[in-house]
C-alpha cells in the first residue's frame, strides 16, 4: 500500500466512511436484497448477494439506447445541458449474520484476479456500498470481511459496451480512450489514457480549481494519471491562469495550445506534434488531455488515436457524440466530426482501411512512424 493511500484512508476513517482507490465509493442506502439470492459462507458468516455470477451494466438507460441505437439521433438522449455522462454505480451488498448490535465495519476488496491480488479496498458501516468507474467487459472478484474474518470470493462480469464513461468529481465528459473493440477483435486497452473537460475554470481572472478534492484523489489514486495535457489557448488566457497540473506536482503538465476555430488539424500541427510524441513514451502513461469542455481539440486528438488504433468509423463516431451527455453547453451532432479537416484527411489518405489511412495521414502529416508505432504497442492490448 502505498504512504499516500494510507495516509488518505487514516483521514477517511475518522469520518467513518472511507473511500480508498475507488472513483467513488458511498453509501446509498437501498432496500435489502433477499439473502436467499446470494452465495453463504458458513465459515465467515457472510451472504455475499450482489454482484454474483452476473454481468452488471455500467451505462444508464439513456446511454444505453443510445449506444444501441442510431449513433445520429444523439439529440433523443442528451443534448449537453445537463450532466448526464456519468456512469451508474455498481451497488455491492451482503448480509453477515455476526454482526455486533454496534457498528460493525465492513473493508470490501475487489479485484480483476480470482486470488484477490492487487485488490482495491473501500471500507463502510453498512451492508453495501456504491463503486463506480470499474472497467468495462472484465471479470471481477470480490470478498468483504469484518471482525477478523473474510467471506469467500464471490464473482461477476461487467457490460461490454463502450465508452468507459468515468465518474470523477468537479469535471464532466470524462471517459476512457481505451475499452473499444478494433478490427483486429481486441480492445484498446483500458487505464492508460483518458479525455475529459478541464479540470479548472477557463477564461477566469484568478485560478479556480473545479476538481474537487474527491475527483483528484480518483485520478491520483485510482487512474493512477502521471501527465496532464491541457491544450487550451494561452494568448487569451483561457488556461484560467494555471502554470502546473491543477493534480498536483507528481504529474507532468504540458500545456500545448490548439485554436478551436477553423481548420483545427493543420492549424494545430506543431501543437499536435508534441501530442504524439509525448504519447510514443510509455514512461508518460496514464495520462489525461483535455481541452475546455472536452470535445472539439479533444475530440480531434480522440479520433486520430482511436483511428490509429484500429477502432470502427462508426465507433468513433459514437465517442465524438457521446460528449453531448456532458455538460458542455451544447450538443455535437455528426457533421461537426464529418466537416471537419482531420476526418476528411484520414478519409482522403492511401489505405484499404481506415486504420491505414489513418497511420499514413499522421505520417503524411510529419508524426514520425516509430512513434505511431509506438503508441500503437501501448495502446493496444496483446
Amino acid at each position: 500500500m502505498q504512504p499516500i493511500f494510507k495516509k488518505a484512508l487514516a483521514v477517511l476513517l475518522s469520518l467513518v466512511l472511507a473511500v480508498s482507490m475507488f472513483a467513488g465509493c458511498t453509501n446509498t442506502p437501498r432496500p435489502r436484497a433477499d439473502a436467499s439470492i446470494g452465495v453463504s459462507d458458513t465459515v465467515s458468516g457472510f451472504t455475499t448477494i450482489y454482484p454474483v455470477d452476473t454481468t452488471v451494466e455500467l451505462h444508464t438507460d439513456k446511454q444505453t439506447k443510445f449506444l444501441n441505437g442510431n449513433y445520429r439521433k444523439v439529440s433523443r438522449y442528451a443534448n449537453g445541458k445537463k450532466e448526464k455522462s456519468h456512469p451508474v454505480p455498481i451497488v455491492f451488498e451482503w448480509a453477515y449474520e455476526r454482526a455486533q448490535s454496534g457498528v460493525t465495519q465492513y473493508t470490501l476488496c475487489i479485484s480483476e484476479a480470482p486470488d484477490m491480488q492487487n485488490a482495491m479496498s473501500c471500507i463502510t458501516g453498512e451492508q453495501s456500498i456504491s463503486v463506480y468507474n470499474l472497467k468495462i467487459a472484465t471479470t471481477y472478484y470480490w470478498t468483504v470481511a469484518a471482525d477478523g474474518v473474510t467471506s469467500a470470493v464471490a464473482e461477476f462480469q461487467t457490460a461490454d459496451a463502450s465508452p468507459r464513461n468515468l465518474y470523477v468529481d468537479g469535471i464532466t465528459n470524462v471517459r476512457d480512450l481505451g475499452g473499444w473493440m478494433t478490427v483486429n477483435g481486441t480492445r484498446t486497452k483500458q487505464g492508460m489514457i483518458f479525455r475529459c473537460g478541464r479540470l479548472n475554470e477557463s477564461s477566469a481572472d484568478e485560478v479556480n480549481i473545479e476538481i474537487t478534492e474527491a475527483g483528484k484523489r480518483t485520478m491520483l489514486d485510482f487512474l493512477g494519471v502521471r501527465t496532464e495535457i491541457d491544450v487550451r489557448k494561452t494568448d487569451n488566457g483561457e488556461t484560467g491562469g494555471i502554470t502546473a497540473s491543477p493534480l498536483g506536482n507528481t504529474v507532468a503538465y504540458y500545456s500545448l495550445p490548439m485554436e478551436w476555430e477553423g481548420d483545427t488539424f493543420n492549424g494545430n500541427r506543431g501543437a499536435l506534434l508534441q501530442v504524439f510524441s509525448i504519447l510514443s513514451d510509455a514512461e508518460s502513461y496514464p495520462v489525461i488531455f483535455h481541452c475546455n469542455i472536452g470535445t472539439d481539440r479533444t475530440g480531434m486528438i480522440a479520433y486520430l488515436l482511436n483511428a490509429l488504433l484500429g477502432v470502427s468509423e462508426e465507433d468513433l463516431c459514437r465517442d465524438y457524440l457521446f460528449s453531448s451527455f456532458g455538460k458542455i453547453g451544447n450538443p455535437r451532432y455528426p457533421e461537426g466530426l464529418e466537416e471537419s479537416v482531420y476526418y476528411q484527411s484520414v478519409a482522403a489518405a492511401e489505405g484499404d482501411t481506415l486504420q491505414e489511412k489513418a497511420y499514413n495521414c499522421l505520417v503524411d502529416f510529419g508524426v514520425p512512424r516509430q512513434q505511431l508505432d509506438s503508441i500503437i504497442r501501448i495502446l493496444s492490448e496483446n
